[in-house]
């Protein structure tokens, strides 16, 4: 599993994500949701349209966006 890095306001440093979520926002871009390690609060990191990543974050980001599970235990 990659680890995701996203900045944390409250130490004002980067950090590894817990427990990535994908979420797609009111514009059709991709964003990540998680919580800091270090402090346990929210995080959110924007991927953007096309994410321009090393190909193992873009494989791993591909899987968790399209293996997710729906309300109606589907996967969509």
């Amino acid at each position: 599993m990659t680890s995701i890095e996203a900045y944390d306001m409250k130490i004002r440093k980067k950090v590894t994500m817990k427990n990535p979520k994908p979420y797609l926002m009111k514009n059709g871009s991709w964003a990540l949701k998680g919580t800091s390690s270090a402090t346990g609060i929210t995080l959110f990191k924007i991927v953007g349209k096309k994410p321009s990543l090393s190909h193992s974050k873009l494989d791993y980001l591909k899987n968790m966006f399209t293996s997710r599970k729906c309300e109606c235990e589907k996967f969509c």
